[in-house]
C-alpha cells in the first residue's frame, strides 16, 4: 500500500434501508433471505473499512435470529461473521456482546432456562467460548464464559 491509509465509504445510508428491509423480511417469516441480504451488506461495509455500519449489521443479524427464535441460523451466523477474512475487531466484540445476555448473566452466573432450554444456551457458550480463543480483546468474555460453562457442569453433575 506505500503507507497510505485504506480508503473508507460511508455506508450509512443504504446500511439504514437495507437494515429496515431485512427486519420486515424477518417479520414476514424470510429469516433466510433477511440474513443473505445482511451478509451481502456485512461484505461491503467490511471490504469497504466502514466499521459503525458493520457493527450495526452484524448485531442486527444476530438480534433477527434471535426474535425469530431460530437457535441453528443464531448460532451459524454468529460463527460465520466472526470468522470472517479480516474481520474487525469491533465487529467480533459486537458480536459476543450482542449474544452474551442470550446465556449468561454479569458477571459470570450462566442464565437460568428451563430444561428444554439448556442444551440452546450450552450451545451458544461453547460457541462463545469458541469465537473468544485467542483473542486479546476478549479476555474478560473468555473467562466469562469459561467460568458460566464451569458452573453449568458442575450443576449437571
Amino acid at each position: 500500500m506505500g503507507g497510505q491509509l485504506e480508503e473508507k465509504l460511508d455506508l450509512s445510508a443504504e446500511t439504514d434501508a437495507k437494515l429496515e428491509q431485512s427486519t420486515a423480511l424477518m417479520q414476514a417469516g424470510q429469516l433466510q433471505e433477511a440474513l443473505q441480504l445482511l451478509t451481502a451488506l456485512e461484505k461491503r461495509c467490511r471490504i469497504g473499512n466502514d466499521t459503525p455500519s458493520l457493527v450495526r449489521v452484524c448485531t442486527t443479524a444476530l438480534k433477527l435470529c434471535k426474535e425469530a427464535g431460530d437457535q441453528e441460523a443464531l448460532l451459524s451466523t454468529l460463527q460465520t461473521l466472526s470468522t470472517r477474512r479480516s474481520q474487525k475487531t469491533a465487529a467480533v466484540k459486537a458480536l459476543v456482546q450482542t449474544a452474551m445476555p442470550w446465556c449468561i448473566i454479569e458477571p459470570y452466573a450462566p442464565l437460568p432456562v428451563s430444561a428444554a432450554e439448556q442444551p440452546a444456551r450450552d450451545k451458544l457458550v461453547d460457541a462463545l467460548r469458541e469465537i473468544t480463543d485467542g483473542k486479546i480483546f476478549l479476555e474478560k468474555e473468555r473467562a466469562q464464559f469459561t467460568r458460566a460453562l464451569a458452573a453449568i457442569k458442575v450443576r449437571c453433575w
